[in-house]
């Protein structure tokens, strides 16, 4: 079991087929409503606890799993930030933050050049930085940007790829599962060297 820290509200968590034989859970019947798969998940947040020092049992949860090469899986656990509803109030939208990414796919390199450009002479003001990744052949654009203005830049780019949305979750998992193609400038770089 390897246990990793992404931030103070999400850990990710690899496990072996050996420990997942411990937990007496499996990939294809992990469900949360299982009792089996709840015991998993608590004894895993201890072991988080013990290791980290941090505490992921104080909300409610969000869990990703994938399957591992090697016959184990991956999770991302994150809690997610409890919120206080008051009749008065409006519901919380997600706030976002200049390290979350929003996130694309793209199955062809011309949309994703048209894109690139598009954003370029349109939006280049509120793209903070961009990175293009290749994962399972597609293509990745990962986009950070003033979170306020997201909207613009996912319509936009949502005529031509599929967003995947945002998240340190799919950020995480895509930056140790894919291949860096162009790190922090990727707009540019397509621009400057494909577009002119």
């Amino acid at each position: 079991m390897k246990i990793e820290l992404i931030d103070r509200q999400t850990v990710k968590i690899l496990l072996s087929v050996h420990d997942m034989q411990d937990l007496a859970i499996t990939y294809d019947q992990m469900d949360y409503k299982d009792p089996g798969t709840k015991r998993a998940i608590v004894a895993l947040l201890h072991k988080v606890r013990q290791e980290t020092q941090v505490d992921l049992s104080g909300g409610k949860l969000f869990i990703e799993a994938f399957p591992h090469c090697e016959g184990g899986c991956i999770l991302y656990i994150s809690v997610l930030e409890s919120q206080v509803k008051a009749p008065a109030q409006k519901p919380k939208r997600y706030r976002g933050s200049f390290n979350t990414p929003l996130i694309f796919r793209f199955q062809d390199v011309e949309e994703l050049i048209t894109v690139c450009d598009k954003l370029f002479r349109q939006y280049s003001h509120l793209v903070l930085k961009s990175s293009i990744y290749l994962l399972d052949q597609a293509y990745i654009l990962m986009i950070y940007s003033y979170f306020k203005l997201d909207g613009k830049i996912a319509a936009l780019v949502g005529e031509y790829g599929e967003v995947l949305g945002k998240g340190t979750v799919k950020c995480s998992f895509i930056k140790e599962h894919a291949k860096p193609l162009i790190e922090n400038t990727a707009i540019e770089t397509m621009v400057e060297h494909l577009c002119r």
